[in-house]
C-alpha cells in the first residue's frame, strides 16, 4: 500500500469549488477549458503539495 499523505480541506473545498464552476460550462466552451486547466493545475498542486500522515 502507498504512502498516506493529507491535503487541508480548505484546498480540498477550492478543488470542488473549481469543479462545480467548470461544470457549469458545456464542455466545448472556452470557459470550460479556462476552468478545466485551474482543475488540472490545482490537483498537480494538492499532489505535489500533500503532507505524510503519521
Amino acid at each position: 500500500m502507498g504512502e498516506n499523505k493529507y491535503v487541508e480541506l480548505k484546498h480540498v473545498q477550492e478543488l470542488l469549488k473549481l469543479i462545480r464552476k467548470r461544470d457549469g460550462f458545456y464542455d466545448w466552451s472556452s470557459d470550460y477549458e479556462k476552468y478545466d486547466k485551474k482543475v488540472k493545475n490545482t490537483i498537480e498542486w494538492l499532489e505535489r503539495n500533500a503532507k505524510t500522515f503519521g
